[in-house]
């Protein structure tokens, strides 16, 4: 307990100690710098333009006149050639990466190839049947492959021609 007392003393001390005030320091001068400012010339005065308030600034119009359209993107999805009036098959409801090529028949007659389509339907391919998104024509029917030709406007409105195949898969072990 006497030790308590005797650190309680010690803390005191310190802290009255510590808590002197000491004489306010004399404040310094506040120096005052002057700054030469220079003089701007006289302004002259600016020759006055006639304005009439009939003037109007003129009129621009565009001339697409076999331009692109500036205004269009050029990243859009390619446009299908012709838009006809002509009712879609169901296989131009799906890509062409959609269908799968199941059976290729050669014979006698016209070839033929069956495909099926994501709705789990089978539908049979000839030579001249519209197929794909892009209104795709069946070009040829070879041995393990449709051959079809698609005709689309790019971004610059030129049309163009591109020829895709499906393919049969290929067979396990052979």
């Amino acid at each position: 307990m006497t030790a308590r007392l005797i650190l309680l003393f010690i803390v005191l001390l310190v802290l009255l100690t510590a808590c002197q005030d000491a004489p306010p320091q004399p404040a310094r001068p506040v120096q005052t710098r002057t700054r030469a400012v220079a003089q701007k010339p006289p302004a002259r005065p600016e020759p006055q333009m006639e304005k009439t308030p009939e003037t109007q600034p003129p009129e621009f119009s565009y001339q697409a006149r076999d331009r692109r359209d500036p205004f269009v993107s050029l990243l859009t999805i390619r446009e299908p050639e012709e838009d006809s009036d002509e009712p879609l098959t169901p296989l131009q409801n799906f890509g062409l990466k959609e269908l799968r090529l199941i059976a290729v028949i050669l014979g006698k007659g016209e070839a033929r190839a069956m495909v099926l389509a994501p709705d789990k339907k089978a539908y049979t391919l000839t030579k001249g049947v519209k197929v794909g998104r892009n209104k795709g024509e069946v070009t040829a029917i070879q041995d393990e492959e449709v051959i079809i030709e698609e005709r689309f406007r790019d971004f610059s409105g030129a049309t163009r021609t591109e020829v895709k195949r499906i393919t049969l898969p290929q067979r396990e072990g052979v």
